[in-house]
């Protein structure tokens, strides 16, 4: 099941690691059952393999260190989200989506972040935000000259408020009707009222595993991510 809302603080760096201030961890404790904090961070040079991805990792495992700021490796953050299975069908969303939303952002990043927060925020209330993102593959190589690009334009500050606005939306695309952006103040951003698994007009369908693991494909390749991960959420 998908958390009935998300609490985010957003790092991107160039750098080999990341830290947490005291007040940034606080932020992002949460009480409301189904409820998680997280913590995404975006790596930009030093690692081929991951560089232009958000490793996302619950910032559960950060409390408990007696306020005090915090830093982690990348190595650690990988290792930590290894460990996260419950968070796998948001990062299988991210992965899947990211470099296409940022291709179709990019030119419109330029405006800045008011500009971009504009557009995104009228394409997700009129529900057309989906119809934005290509369907066809971004290569690997373009996708990370988009990511450095947004860094070498607009510098690593800014580049990182601009990456923080559109990793909001794209997590919204999964099923959340309201975005809450803090523009001062922590956390990043909030989202909330999760549509995924409303107790509407439901049908229930039996399919045996292999089936089912088509139909969350099939929703895929034909951009219904939506309905991919509500799929792949009952299948034990």
């Amino acid at each position: 099941m998908l958390p009935s809302k998300i609490k985010a603080e957003v790092k991107l760096t160039t750098g080999t690691g990341v830290s947490l201030a005291a007040r940034e961890l606080e932020a992002l404790a949460v009480t409301d059952a189904g409820a998680v904090g997280l913590v995404a961070v975006l790596f930009v040079g030093g690692d081929r393999e991951r560089d232009g991805r958000w490793t996302i990792v619950d910032a559960a495992g950060f409390f408990g260190r007696n306020g005090e700021s915090v830093s982690s490796a990348r190595s650690a953050l990988v290792a930590t989200a290894r460990t996260q299975s419950w968070l796998d069908p948001l990062r299988r969303h991210v992965d899947a989506l990211w470099p296409a939303f940022l291709h179709a952002f990019v030119e419109s990043a330029e405006q800045g972040h008011a500009g971009l927060v504009a557009e995104l925020e009228t394409l997700h209330a009129e529900r057309r935000l989906r119809e934005r993102v290509p369907r066809d593959r971004v290569l690997g190589v373009e996708h990370l000259a988009n990511v450095k690009e947004l860094v070498r334009r607009h510098g690593e500050s800014d580049a990182g408020r601009l990456a923080q606005d559109l990793l909001a939306y794209l997590l919204a695309l999964v099923g959340y009707s309201k975005v809450t952006l803090n523009a001062v103040g922590v956390p990043d951003f909030v989202l909330e009222g999760c549509t995924v698994g409303d107790p509407v007009k439901h049908v229930m369908i039996s399919l045996v595993r292999t089936d089912a693991e088509r139909v969350v494909a099939l929703c895929r390749a034909a951009g219904d991510e939506r309905l991919a991960l509500a799929v792949e959420s009952k299948i034990r």
